[in-house]
């Protein structure tokens, strides 16, 4: 075979193993990377997206409430139990409310308290007495927030404070939902209307079902005029006090039922209904132990009491107020009761030792 015949066989070789091994090529990039065909594919998961949907109220959402006791700068719970009123311990109802139509949608925040007097299907009453109910409002159909205490107007709460402050959504949507946290603080008086319950408190939320006790209801409202309320309740311990009772001075002589130169004025607190009594024992001489005036010879009147009596045995109260089975009715408004009628007499017996006498006087307040 020829020299030339030779050449040509070895450059096809050449050519046929670059074919399959790529060790020998003619040019650059003779073999290319490209797109396959990848014949039959029955199915592809693409999992990179998301269904988004938002659920709107159309009406208000309450989502949390309570009504706290100020303990030295920390707000404590007091629901379903009974507080202190002692015309300095302060009390607050809070509650975080939302409005998925924006804030500038709710018109009122209402705040109605009562003493339910033992039915708990009473309802808030504003004509029965400061004692017996509250009434706070927050108004915002203007869009600028106003607060008032629409009741009691007597007196008979004090320190009416409130806050507003802007909070997270804890449920809602970021783009559409606003939510506020209100408080309405107050102080009672000394008459706020004591309120023991029934004896166990019931803690389930949104019931009024413990008689003797102060129902709440907290309600919502926007200007589509949907409302949301929640409702619970609290109790109020009793607060009995004597200020102070006046000094009865008598003068007279033997055979004279003889009076005191003055009535004395009773200063008393009490916030249910209540009784109030005097005893007062013999009259005793100072310098002469002997020469005593019985009990049954003083006579007194005042309050309810219109009639003057006389301590007829020797263990008788005689009632200002109420008697040994039933109370008078609570003091429907003021902090206080002044009782400026109380009048003493003194029958001073015919041959009696001149001199001082004194005799104890005790009163006796009772709250029921």
């Amino acid at each position: 075979m020829g020299k030339q015949n030779i050449c040509s066989v070895i450059v096809v070789v050449a050519l046929m193993i670059s074919l399959f091994t790529g060790m020998f090529c003619l040019e650059p990039h003779l073999v290319k990377n490209v797109q396959a065909n990848p014949g039959d594919v029955s199915e592809e998961w693409y999992n990179e997206t998301t269904l988004n949907v938002t659920v709107l109220y159309r009406e208000p959402r309450i989502n949390w409430y309570d009504f706290q006791y100020n303990s030295g700068g920390t707000w404590v719970s007091r629901l379903n139990t009974q507080s202190d009123v002692n015309d300095t311990a302060e009390y607050r109802f809070i509650v975080n409310v939302s409005a998925d139509n924006g804030w500038e949608n709710i018109t009122y925040i209402n705040v109605s308290a009562w003493y339910d007097q033992g039915n708990d299907n009473s309802v808030y009453n504003q004509t029965v007495g400061g004692n017996l109910n509250l009434y706070f409002v927050y108004d915002n159909r203007t869009g600028t927030p106003s607060w008032q205490m629409l009741w009691p107007t007597g007196g008979e709460v004090t320190g009416f404070l409130h806050t507003e402050r802007v909070v997270v959504d804890p449920v809602g949507s970021p783009r559409f939902t606003d939510c506020h946290n209100l408080t309405f603080s107050f102080t009672p008086g000394y008459q706020f209307r004591y309120a023991p319950g029934d004896g166990t408190w019931d803690t389930s939320r949104n019931a009024t079902n413990d008689a003797q006790s102060w129902n709440f209801r907290i309600s919502a409202s926007n200007k589509q005029g949907y409302v949301t309320w929640i409702a619970d309740e609290f109790g109020i311990y009793s607060y009995t006090e004597i200020m102070s009772a006046g000094w009865p001075a008598i003068y007279g002589y033997p055979g004279e039922n003889a009076t005191a130169e003055t009535n004395i004025t009773m200063l008393t607190r009490s916030n249910g209904n209540y009784s109030l009594s005097v005893d007062v024992g013999n009259l005793t001489h100072e310098t002469h132990p002997t020469a005593n005036i019985s009990r049954k010879r003083i006579w007194v009147r005042g309050g309810d009491l219109d009639i003057s009596s006389n301590f007829t045995g020797a263990a008788d109260l005689l009632y200002f107020y109420g008697s040994a089975l039933a109370y008078h009715i609570a003091r429907a408004n003021g902090t206080s009761l002044t009782t400026s009628d109380i009048e003493y007499k003194c029958n001073i017996p015919l041959g009696q030792t001149a001199g001082e006498y004194t005799a104890p006087i005790s009163y006796h307040l009772m709250t029921t």
